[in-house]
């Protein structure tokens, strides 16, 4: 006897969501199981069953870290722009160059 764990999905956009486990022989009495146990009202559209032995965890967090700096997909790494753009413009300015005007719309964060 192994022990599956069930998933079931409410609607067809849902997730699927753990709803808890059941002991059964093989597969196919693990469905039946699981339907009787958590289908019984007719709550969920899809369910899934996973012996237990085939479901593995993740055991180095190292592995959860970022490799590379994706800090531009984040708001926050855009803040003072404007500011470190003029500090380079005053530094490296050419005199042929017209200055940019940062009041533009969208430039302002």
């Amino acid at each position: 006897m192994d022990i599956w764990e069930v998933f079931q999905q409410r609607g067809p956009s849902d997730p699927y969501v753990h709803v808890g486990s059941v002991l059964a022989p093989d597969r196919d009495v693990a469905i039946v199981y699981a339907k009787e146990c958590f289908f019984r009202r007719m709550e969920g559209r899809g369910l899934w069953v996973v012996r237990r032995e085939d479901v593995h965890r993740l055991t180095d967090p190292a592995m959860l870290e970022q490799v590379t700096d994706k800090s531009y997909r984040y708001p926050e790494a855009y803040r003072g722009v404007v500011e470190k753009r003029e500090i380079a413009h005053a530094k490296y300015a050419r005199k042929d160059v017209p200055k940019v005007d940062s009041t533009v719309a969208g430039d302002e964060f």
